[in-house]
């Protein structure tokens, strides 16, 4: 079959080298290679280290030391005979010779060492235990393969979690060996086959008990502009679900010492043993079986989509399966997926110290493999709360109608807008509204997405003076009661609103003069901390928050035509924790902000300038459990539980706006400048009155 459209492999010697191991030696055998991804391992440093590798064969020679030091002297073995001429057959003893051309290849396919002198083997690192099953016979001067079901007992006797064979034939030993090797959670990656067949050649040996002990492989076609299956090569058939594709022509180190083409389903199975050794080195908790698993499932589908009986479930693809599958964040009691976490940090809040506490987190995969890694980059710091003041701002500047009567007035603001050509294409939305009723000592007032407490609110641009919005700009319906008293009133006030999946609700007990107010808030977030989405999944900040917070706002007259007005307030933050969530707890975050702004008469119009500290924590600190290691001897990730600073850095704006008008329209602009960044904003406003 085509490969994908625009899929080239660039030929070798026009190749940059990518890494330290994208060497001549690597680029010997740079097609296969390539297909499979076989520089992912070397990079990532999976190669087989520590992994014993059954190679089952005709024996195998440590020819030009590609081996040196890794064929397992007490384990490997040779269960051949010297047959005479007369039939005498006589034990032999030794794991190679001359007549170990067909094993000797296949070892260093597998394992040939990183040295410079040869090839790289796809597991250059692990440990081979050479068992010989082939008897010589003195009189046809040939090999005849009697031992493999002894061996792959052996094997399985040994413990032993891999075992390749490139050899076919079976038998009711075969079958009954493979199911021994299967009750230990060992692996037989065996060749297909070199006979053009529509089934691996072992097929029929294969039963229920012993399917998840075999991994068959077929050969492609090492040409780089297609995928096709060799036409030796047999097919997955039946055994489809347990059937991989690699490529059937290696360049390898031969018996003799030459370096050459070694083809067939032979040579291609070891590469898949040696996937299977790559990931064990890694993730030695897992079996021989599980690492077959992640091999099966992470292949390249090739030919009709899933499985199909050409190449099984696809070609062997190294990064797919030594790559995290779905890896998940746990807190020791529940996991979610990476790829659906997120952490939004609140702007008030800072996101430094969450983000150093999880630059190092140990996850696990679908497989129970773990990796450690940063996810320090999925702490965010949205800025919604300005986009909300700006919106706010805009919503108020559409057409409005006011009204008074009796001690009742309101105000209603609408927009209308075209979504079409046709005289019937236009909607009208509403904006914003308010109303007031006050009859004798009681007065009643409602809005929606009304303005801001002070003079002049800067077009939306300078922080909230109201504490209820600073804390959650999206509560902006209100309903409240006032009762007038002697020098003053005492007022009740019910905050709520939705936004971006959020809800927020606040209760407010205050006292006015004419100059003064002193509000004590309750707030009730869900979705939301400070206004702000709380993230998802595992790195969910909370569920939303509890806030206590008392205010104070005072104005007075500085001159001639000038106000000052000030506020500030403090506030105590509670986190709700999500069961979920490596947050799993948080001390109380103290919150403060600070305004001034004065106001007054110049240029024909209301000219402002005010400098403000933005809602900041000062202090509060949230509690983190997430995986930092993981324990081989109970097969677990080791947890860890660490405090993070929640306070953020203090900020400081600069407001400046200026408002004229007359019966028939008013003009209106707003500046503003954070200091901390740099960063100026500016939004204007013109209005028509009919």
């Amino acid at each position: 079959m085509a490969p994908p459209p625009g899929y080239v492999i660039t030929p070798s010697d026009k190749q940059p080298i990518r890494s330290v191991n994208d060497t001549a030696e690597f680029r010997r055998n740079y097609g296969a290679n390539e297909f499979m991804g076989a520089l992912y391992a070397l990079d990532s440093k999976f190669t087989g280290q520590n992994v014993k590798v059954a190679v089952i064969d005709d024996g195998v020679v440590n020819v030009n030391g590609e081996l040196d030091g890794r064929i397992d002297m007490n384990l490997s073995k040779d269960f051949g005979y010297l047959i005479a001429a007369d039939g005498t057959r006589t034990k032999r003893n030794e794991l190679g010779s001359s007549t170990s051309d067909h094993g000797t290849a296949v070892a260093n396919v597998l394992a040939a060492a990183a040295n410079g002198r040869g090839t790289i083997g796809y597991a250059p690192n692990a440990t081979i235990v050479a068992l010989r099953v082939a008897d010589w016979d003195e009189k046809t001067q040939a090999e005849q393969l009697w031992h493999t079901d002894e061996a792959i007992l052996y094997a399985a006797n040994n413990g032993i979690k891999i075992v390749s064979s490139s050899l076919v034939g079976g038998s009711a030993n075969w079958t009954a060996a493979t199911t021994r090797l299967g009750a230990t959670g060992g692996l037989l990656v065996n060749s297909a086959g070199n006979f053009g067949a529509a089934n691996p050649y072992n097929a029929e040996w294969v039963n229920d008990e012993n399917r998840k002990a075999v991994l068959f492989v077929v050969a492609l076609s090492p040409a780089l502009n297609s995928y096709q299956i060799e036409s030796y090569s047999n097919k997955a058939g039946t055994m489809k679900d347990r059937t991989v594709a690699a490529i059937g022509s290696n360049v390898t180190t031969k018996v003799d010492g030459s370096i050459g083409v070694f083809s067939g389903t032979s040579s291609a199975t070891p590469s898949v043993a040696a996937l299977a050794a790559d990931i064990l080195s890694k993730w030695p908790q897992l079996t021989g079986q599980q690492a077959g698993d992640v091999i099966l499932s992470t292949a390249k589908d090739l030919g009709a989509p899933g499985s199909d009986e050409i190449y099984g479930m696809g070609l062997v693809d190294f990064k797919a399966a030594l790559a995290p599958i779905n890896p998940k964040l746990s807190n020791g009691t529940t996991q979610s997926s990476v790829q659906t976490s997120v952490m939004s940090v609140p702007t008030a809040m800072g996101a430094g110290s969450l983000q150093t506490a999880l630059s190092n987190v140990t996850v696990l995969d679908d497989f129970g493999r773990d990796y450690t890694g940063s996810v320090a980059g999925m702490v965010i710091k949205p800025q919604l709360a300005a986009d909300r003041r700006i919106e706010r701002r805009v919503r108020q500047m559409n057409s409005h109608a006011d009204v008074s009567f009796g001690g009742f007035s309101g105000s209603f603001g609408y927009a209308t807008n075209r979504f079409g050509p046709g005289a019937d294409q236009v909607r009208t939305e509403a904006m914003a509204g308010s109303m007031a009723f006050v009859h004798g000592q009681d007065g009643f007032h409602a809005a929606w997405n009304s303005s801001d407490s002070l003079q002049s609110d800067v077009m939306g641009l300078a922080p909230f003076a109201d504490g209820v919005l600073a804390y959650v700009p999206q509560a902006d319906t209100s309903f409240g009661y006032d009762r007038y008293m002697a020098g003053g009133k005492l007022g009740l006030m019910m905050s709520s609103g939705r936004s971006f999946g959020s809800a927020a609700n606040a209760v407010t007990v205050g006292w006015s003069t004419s100059h003064t107010d002193m509000r004590i808030s309750y707030i009730d977030e869900s979705g939301s901390i400070m206004g702000m989405p709380t993230g998802k999944g595992a790195l969910r900040l909370g569920r939303g928050a509890r806030t206590m917070m008392i205010e104070a706002h005072h104005s007075f007259g500085i001159a001639e035509g000038w106000n000052l007005e000030s506020y500030g307030s403090l506030g105590i933050t509670r986190l709700k924790i999500d069961a979920a969530s490596l947050v799993t707890g948080s001390t109380g975050i103290l919150g403060s902000r600070l305004g001034f702004q004065a106001t007054g008469q110049m240029l024909g119009g209301l000219l402002s300038f005010g400098v403000a500290q933005p809602l900041s924590i000062e202090s509060g600190s949230a509690k983190l459990t997430y995986g930092t290691g993981y324990d081989l001897t109970n097969q677990s990730l080791v947890y860890r539980t660490t405090k993070a600073s929640l306070a953020g850095e203090r900020r400081l704006q600069l407001t400046t706006g200026y408002s004229t008008g007359g019966v028939r329209s008013s003009f209106r602009i707003g500046m503003m400048q954070d200091i901390a960044n740099g960063s100026t904003s500016a939004l204007a406003g013109w209005n028509a009155h009919f």
